[in-house]
């Protein structure tokens, strides 16, 4: 084989598997609200393929002192047909990012143990969760179709503590980058979904 076509045929080469690697990153995404954890979820607005959400007009966020974060639920298909190993460490995860999210909430909100008046209530339901695989994701050639790559669903809800009403839904699936350093560690991606996540629910709130 001739220098020419070595070289054309690793150009095109390199170049659908950057197509395929970067289409890959948007592979995953909602295509209508998820039912069943949120309590209206037909009011929520698509904002992207992968992102739906809701924000009460005109709610007045001074009148609210302090905040409960609810225990965050685990969707049965977080778990389900999953390597035993990989999923052993959710829980502890997902409890940490429960202290994270109430951590930032009460830098203006104070802690609540139940909902009530003047209280917020976060809700959350961790829905889908899949893991990287970093051995997959170590040399360009082998992150074709990007079946290395994991993501992370949520489902989020912000209500009045006394009258249970929706201020704010939200629910996102965040797909790992193709650039991201985050693919190789099982759950790095997810842990950086996480505190994406908090960080949105902050400034939904007004609690930054």
């Amino acid at each position: 084989m001739n220098q020419k076509l070595s070289v054309a045929l690793l150009t095109v080469t390199s170049l659908v598997a950057g197509i395929t690697g970067l289409t890959a990153c948007s592979k995953n995404a909602i295509k209508s609200p998820p039912i069943g954890f949120l309590s209206n979820p037909n009011l929520m607005k698509k904002q992207s393929d992968h992102t739906w959400q809701y924000v009460a007009r005109k709610t007045d966020w001074s009148k609210y002192t302090s905040v409960y974060v609810a225990p965050i639920s685990i969707g049965p298909a977080v778990m389900n047909g999953k390597n035993v190993e990989q999923t052993a460490e959710l829980p502890q995860m997902v409890m940490k990012f429960k202290a994270d999210l109430e951590e930032a909430m009460t830098k203006k909100y104070t802690r609540a143990e139940s909902a009530g008046p003047n209280t917020l209530v976060v809700r959350v339901q961790l829905v889908k969760a899949e893991p990287n695989a970093p051995a997959l994701n170590i040399a360009p050639q082998t992150q074709l179709g990007g079946l290395g790559y994991g993501f992370g669903e949520i489902a989020i809800e912000v209500a009045d503590g006394a009258t249970g009403t929706p201020l704010f839904e939200y629910a996102d699936v965040d797909n790992t980058s193709r650039f991201s350093t985050e693919k190789m560690s099982t759950w790095g991606s997810l842990e950086k979904s996480f505190t994406e996540w908090i960080a949105i629910v902050v400034k939904a709130c007004k609690a930054s």
